[in-house]
């Protein structure tokens, strides 16, 4: 949502609203139907997107009219609750399915910069219709959305709510499916990459470790089957790219892949990137100062 010539005057613990059960079964099962039956490819890859240019651009307008009511209720109490009534004209409304995202503010690019305000509807629920994909706030509360068909969130687009959308990834080995989510394919990177290199490191951490691995169905066998075979056009590239050439003094003790191995990285892999990352704030502030970055020393 934005607006014409108007700075809102917002207070400062008003910035954003959960609102649980704002929209009806019966309207989230309507709304979805017209995104299956009329999305397009979105502009993000397994982005899945219905817009309302696209639906009038598709000799489909008549489904606008759900969306009507539906856009102006959300406006009236967004208004009523940032204080600012019959001052906002909405930009853009849209179904997205499968999207994620970084942090960033919903203003973050000069061309933005007209917007005042966010609202997403929910209209499927996590944990039964979708798994990850849950929305984070970088500050403030609530700090994370888990929602369910039919909750709203309103919040300004501003820096006082940057936010982002997880990517869920899970691991799978042949017909095995590790049972742990990862935020994102760049967070499942790192982990199998930290486990080759410190493969070694980790096998005196792997005793007393629970995880659990789940056979592949049959649908998901034939989704990856079918993902393989539109990215994977090199089948030796993968063992390239995650294989590693034992040392001279690792030559007879090489580690292979096990699934303990991996929920061990996953565990020393956070520790390793907190290590890192309290040291980048210790001397961030001497970094900015001279402006550059160098090692400082330190006292214990």
């Amino acid at each position: 949502m934005s607006e014409v010539d108007f700075e809102p005057k917002i207070q400062q613990q008003k910035t954003r609203l959960f609102i649980p059960n704002f929209l009806s079964s019966q309207e989230c099962k309507e709304l979805e139907f017209i995104h299956k039956c009329s999305s397009t490819v979105g502009y993000r890859p397994n982005v899945f997107s219905t817009t309302l240019s696209h639906l009038i651009a598709t000799n489909s307008s008549h489904f606008i009219i759900p969306f009507i009511p539906i856009r102006e209720r959300l406006k009236d109490k967004l208004e009523e609750f940032f204080k600012c009534e019959f001052e906002l004209f909405i930009e853009f409304t849209g179904l997205i399915r499968g999207a994620n995202i970084g942090w960033h503010s919903d203003d973050n690019r000069p061309y933005l910069k007209q917007r005042h305000f966010s609202v997403v509807c929910y209209l499927n629920t996590y944990g039964k219709d979708f798994n990850g994909g849950l929305f984070h706030f970088q500050d403030g509360e609530p700090a994370t959305i888990i929602p369910a068909a039919g909750d709203v969130v309103m919040y300004t687009a501003d820096d006082r709510n940057i936010h982002s959308v997880d990517e869920p990834v899970r691991l799978v080995r042949g017909s095995e499916l590790l049972d742990h989510e990862f935020v994102n394919i760049l967070h499942a990177l790192q982990v199998v990459q930290f486990y080759c290199w410190k493969g070694s490191d980790l096998l005196t951490n792997m005793l007393n470790i629970d995880y659990k691995v789940v056979n592949l169905l049959d649908a998901q066998r034939e989704r990856i089957r079918g993902l393989n075979s539109v990215l994977l056009n090199d089948g030796d590239f993968a063992p390239i790219i995650f294989g590693r050439r034992p040392s001279d003094s690792e030559e007879n003790r090489c580690i292979s892949f096990n699934w303990t191995g991996i929920v061990a990285a996953i565990a020393a892999w956070e520790d390793y990137v907190l290590k890192l990352s309290k040291q980048i704030n210790l001397q961030l502030p001497y970094w900015r100062a001279q402006e550059c970055l160098y090692n400082v020393q330190l006292e214990a």
